[in-house]
């Protein structure tokens, strides 16, 4: 019983530590514009290095998806999927070329330096949610969820190995729309 009482307290202070430097979004603000939404996704200790690592590695892309989901909100029953929509970001490197490249649903763009590449997408900035919003006033929410993939031969202590390494990191978000448009 005394052990269960040391242990306890240090495996609650252990993973609430390791859960402090985790990837997540930190905000969501959005405006409209012609009825439809504009929205800023910002992070919370987004893997900069990792990523301009991998990218620098130029073997695989780095894929990171966005899923945008509206909800219209209901007292004591599940909400209703008004709206699903799909946004990703490509970023490779040309050896043909030397530049690296950001492709997403608007188009291509390039960079010289992986660095300026990964700057590029540490944040989401007026994203168009392709959704019409109602005339009536409906309790809504919106969802982002994000998805990072890229491959590696980095150790998570970033240490060099023969072995590829496949990371996939995920975080999500939820937001009503009077938090989401508060300030607009």
């Amino acid at each position: 019983m005394k052990i269960f009482k040391i242990i306890l307290p240090i495996a609650i202070i252990f993973f609430s530590v390791s859960h402090l430097k985790a990837f997540e979004i930190e905000k969501l603000k959005g405006y409209v514009y012609e009825s439809n939404i504009l929205v800023n996704v910002f992070y919370k200790d987004f893997p900069f290095q990792k990523l301009v690592l991998s990218l620098k590695e130029q073997k695989s892309p780095i894929l990171i998806e966005y899923e945008f989901e509206i909800y219209r909100k209901r007292f004591l029953l599940r909400d209703i999927l008004l709206h699903k929509e799909i946004f990703y970001q490509k970023l490779y490197y040309d050896s043909e070329k030397n530049l690296y490249y950001l492709e997403d649903n608007f188009g291509l763009r390039t960079f010289e330096k992986a660095e300026n590449a990964i700057l590029s997408v540490t944040n989401l900035e007026s994203y168009p949610v392709k959704y019409t919003l109602p005339s009536e006033n409906k309790p809504l929410k919106l969802k982002v969820k994000v998805i990072i993939t890229y491959t590696t031969h980095l150790s998570d202590d970033l240490r060099y190995t023969k072995k590829e390494h496949f990371k996939k990191i995920e975080t999500d978000k939820t937001v009503d729309f009077d938090e989401l448009l508060e300030g607009y």
